[in-house]
């Protein structure tokens, strides 16, 4: 069973463009999927509900507080996941260009040495790179995209190894996922809820890589448009607590992650992700 969870915030547009583009990538795949709005006004509840689909479930949530981690936790506890069922996080600024793109991630998930799965995603209405994997970059000893904004091309349609993948396409198992942090303040397991907005993503990624020796998978095969960070375009409450959050990435994991933008950008072969 595929589990996907979607946060919303006046998301209503976003929602109703993703649905058609999801329910095609998703034929003849078991799948439930949970979005947790986030108090809109836009009647998002209502369109979510209008779709009459058996497979949507919506949690009304009456505020736009929680962070993305505790957001994300709230709706992994909700669908009650086996150990062994997928779970997708997935953003509402997202749109699946094909049927082969989810297939191609869950193929890659069936390798019990993989932990998460991410996706090649290109601007919405271009073929420019918004994502091809995260790099961490010496100059600042910080995670960024690597290769973002530049041209879609051979390369970027690797399979790679990467220390960590964006969270707006994101694959993993449930076991894993509530294993990311179990000492959450609201009692959920999952996603580190210390961090706020920002490198959510990326802890999750280091603490499966890291703590539970599982690969971080690239899938450069997709086809999948992504807005980027559409919510917080209208609400950019993630600056408030960048520097917050870029401490606890380095002291959480600083000792751990490689610095390893060079190492990519030097060799187009770096880390190939065979199967």
């Amino acid at each position: 069973m595929l589990k996907i969870l979607t946060l919303t915030w006046q998301g209503c547009s976003h929602l109703t463009r993703l649905y058609p583009t999801l329910t095609n990538a998703l034929d003849e795949i078991e799948y439930e999927w949970w979005i947790k709005d986030n108090g809109s006004t836009d009647k998002s509840v209502d369109t979510i509900k209008s779709w009459n689909d058996d497979n949507v479930h919506v949690l009304a949530h009456p505020n736009n507080v929680d962070s993305f981690a505790l957001g994300c936790n709230r709706l992994f506890k909700l669908c009650e996941p086996k150990d062994d069922d997928l779970i997708l996080l997935l953003n509402n600024d997202v749109i699946f260009n094909d049927k082969h793109s989810l297939r191609r991630m869950i193929k890659i998930m069936q390798d019990q040495s993989v932990g998460v799965v991410g996706a090649k995603l290109t601007y919405t209405g271009t073929n420019k790179l918004q994502h091809a994997g995260v790099v961490f970059d010496p100059k600042h000893s910080m995670p960024i995209h690597y290769r973002a904004n530049e041209i879609d091309d051979n390369e970027a349609s690797k399979n790679r190894e990467f220390q960590a993948i964006t969270g707006a396409v994101f694959l993993t198992r449930a076991h894993l996922y509530k294993n990311i942090c179990t000492t959450n303040k609201s009692g959920l397991a999952g996603q580190d809820e210390s961090l706020i907005w920002a490198f959510d993503d990326t802890c999750a990624c280091l603490a499966i890589k890291y703590n539970m020796d599982k690969r971080i998978i690239y899938c450069g095969q997709t086809n999948i448009s992504h807005d980027e960070s559409a919510s917080l375009k209208k609400n950019p409450v993630n600056r408030l607590f960048m520097n917050q959050n870029a401490n606890i990435v380095k002291e959480k994991w600083g000792k751990k992650y490689q610095l390893d933008l060079p190492l990519y950008t030097k060799n187009p072969n770096y880390l190939l992700y065979k199967g």
